[in-house]
């Protein structure tokens, strides 16, 4: 596939590979970050021409029309739905025929019958009663406008069927001692006359071999309840229009729902985030596992119904104002966010408190005045000791050596603090003071002690 034009203004590429053309476009979504979709050679040349422009392009590729989606009349939307849904053709093929051309409504039919009846799959496959049963389930409606291709799917899936056993494809499986084979068709809905006539022309055929064909119609009481609940739809897209209106109320309740979550979590991030930050602790960390957790929840279960909700909104804006009270969700879609909003939060705690450390109080440190008012203690102040007249003399001694220790000891301390003071060039006022008074209460109290000696 190579590149015919690229547009970095519309941001946009349109690529051919042989005689098919393409069209490149990014989303900015990041579960798909990029759209390919085949174009008309004509829808080409009209936008490289400068007809159209390239949002009028990428919306031709999706849609099929030059209009936006806003201008589409109620044919024009129909007729989108069912392109997308195909299998909603089934359901009342002679209202929706008038809005395609029969080569259009041929392939939207061949597309819806094939993927209900499959007809390159086996169904079922077993033993039953000493012989090989193969089951084939029909599923399909038997409307005129739809019999044709029908049958045509109906005969090439019984082919292959047939194949299957004239090829001994389940020998491997199953041996071949069996005394016939068996291929047992179910039918949902009772076969036309056409249709019978088909499944007489088979009968026939696989009578002069060892296969058979088995027929199970659909009982009266059921196929009478069907053709009464087709007869209740007057309107020709009531059907569809149901449901899309109970679609959109399923998909705006569960959106509502997602939205209280993705709050919560962002609240919950917000909260840890503002803890951390208080304690000066590190929050990198806690952002890195909001992006592997909370942005990813968002991201893929909440802008989904977003933007789904919106391009509903914009078709029938009157919906928005119904009330999902008593809208049901169901089970397999409602549970889809619980697990990974519980993900989420353990993911952010856990990490919180890896992260989290409370700060340490430091030690006041005493103002200059609280300094300055610590009681003052009299260094001249000698206790008297009991027997302090019968050693005089030695307490004289013992005194002036006290004095020469002291006087050695200041002289040390003086030393000691003109080092710090080096060490230290910055000065605290008021801390002389408070060297002084410790000083000469060590005085005293050697003094008091040397009195008792």
């Amino acid at each position: 596939m190579k590149s015919v034009y690229t547009s970095q203004k519309d941001m946009l590429e349109i690529c051919q590979d042989g005689n098919k053309y393409f069209l490149r476009y990014p989303t900015f979504n990041i579960t798909c970050p990029e759209v390919v979709r085949e174009i008309p050679k004509e829808a080409a040349d009209s936008y490289m021409s400068g007809e159209h422009t390239g949002k009028e392009l990428m919306n031709y590729a999706q849609y099929g029309f030059w209009k936006s989606k806003k201008q589409y009349t109620q044919d024009e939307f129909d007729k989108l739905f069912i392109k997308n849904h195909p299998s909603f053709i089934l359901k009342k093929p002679g209202n929706t025929r008038r809005l395609f051309t029969a080569e259009e409504f041929r392939q939207i039919v061949t597309k819806s019958i094939v993927s209900k009846l499959k007809p390159s799959e086996l169904d079922s496959i077993g033993v039953v009663d000493s012989h090989l049963e193969l089951l084939l389930v029909d599923p399909i409606d038997w409307e005129e406008e739809i019999e044709a291709v029908h049958l045509e799917i109906l005969q090439e899936k019984i082919n292959n069927y047939i194949y299957f056993l004239e090829s001994k494809q389940y020998v491997e499986r199953y041996g071949d001692s069996f005394d016939k084979k068996v291929i047992h068709i179910t039918f949902q809905y009772s076969p036309s006359d056409n249709g019978l006539a088909f499944l007489a022309a088979v009968q026939k055929v696989l009578q002069n071999s060892d296969m058979s064909l088995k027929v199970e119609l659909p009982d009266d009481d059921i196929f009478s309840d069907k053709e009464n609940i087709s007869e209740d739809s007057n309107h020709p897209n009531q059907d569809q229009e149901k449901l899309s209106k109970e679609r959109y109320l399923q998909i705006k309740k569960e959106y509502k729902m997602r939205l209280v979550l993705v709050i919560v979590l962002f609240v919950l991030l917000s909260i840890l985030s503002i803890v951390l930050i208080v304690n000066s602790n590190r929050i990198i960390p806690l952002g890195a596992t909001a992006m592997a957790t909370v942005v990813p929840f968002n991201q893929f279960f909440l802008v989904p119904l977003w933007q789904e909700k919106k391009a509903i909104e914009e078709v029938h804006p009157e919906w928005k104002a119904l009330s999902t009270s008593v809208v049901k969700v169901p089970s397999d879609e409602s549970d889809k966010k619980i697990f990974p909003f519980i993900a989420s939060v353990l993911a952010l705690f856990f990490t919180f408190s890896m992260l989290y450390r409370p700060v340490k109080e430091n030690p006041k440190i005493p103002t200059i005045e609280e300094i300055k008012n610590i009681p003052k203690i009299d260094s001249n102040y000698i206790p008297k000791s009991k027997k302090s007249s019968n050693s005089e003399p030695t307490s004289t001694t013992t005194t002036s050596d006290l004095n020469e220790t002291s006087s050695t000891e200041e002289s040390t301390q003086s030393q000691t603090s003109s080092k710090e003071s080096q060490n230290y060039p910055y000065h605290i006022s008021g801390m002389e003071l408070r060297g002084s008074l410790i000083k000469h209460l060590k005085i005293s109290m050697r003094n008091g002690r040397m009195n008792k000696i």
